[in-house]
């Protein structure tokens, strides 16, 4: 009896080793990821700071090669909307720089009004531009929103080219 009660206690203890070093090893996997991603957010929003731009790069660390999408989004109440416009036009973006097939029809409308009280012409000029475009991008996943001016705020996304090419 004793030695069941030994043999039973030297299963369990085995058992939650084993599920100490596998919980162990999946959070240092996870850790890794976390590290990685922030040095290389870190990175691209120093790269961005000392030069502004808006479009599709590709960007290279030590072992990757990355798909970075910039969009910069006015200010507006409502947060959703904005994430959902920096989502579409960052897909929209990386779609036409993979695929390239874009056709795009410009109209401008100019009208000439005057105004009574000040005896003013005044020309309003409208400019409708309207861009199709083909092609299939998988999502990119944001890797961090930051603040360019009092109006605007910059979106980066990115996927590694790897991953774009399945």
């Amino acid at each position: 009896m004793r030695k069941t009660l030994l043999t039973r206690n030297m299963r369990r203890n085995r058992f939650i080793l084993t599920l100490l070093f596998l919980l162990m090893g999946f959070l240092c996997f996870a850790q890794s990821y976390d590290q990685e991603r922030t040095a290389l957010k870190n990175f691209l929003v120093r790269m961005y700071k000392a030069e502004p731009f808006e479009g599709v790069k590709i960007v290279s660390d030590y072992d990757n090669n990355y798909v970075l999408s910039v969009v910069l989004i006015k200010n507006s109440a409502s947060e959703t909307a904005m994430n959902r416009i920096a989502q579409v036009k960052s897909q929209r973006q990386v779609s036409q720089y993979l695929n390239g097939v874009v056709s795009t029809e410009s109209e401008t409308i100019i009208r000439t009004t005057e105004k009574v009280k000040e005896e003013k012409t005044i020309e309003e000029i409208t400019d409708i531009i309207r861009e199709h475009s083909i092609g299939f991008t998988k999502a990119m996943e944001v890797l961090t929103v930051i603040d360019v001016s009092n109006n605007q705020k910059c979106y980066m996304f990115y996927r590694k080219v790897e991953e774009m090419k399945e």
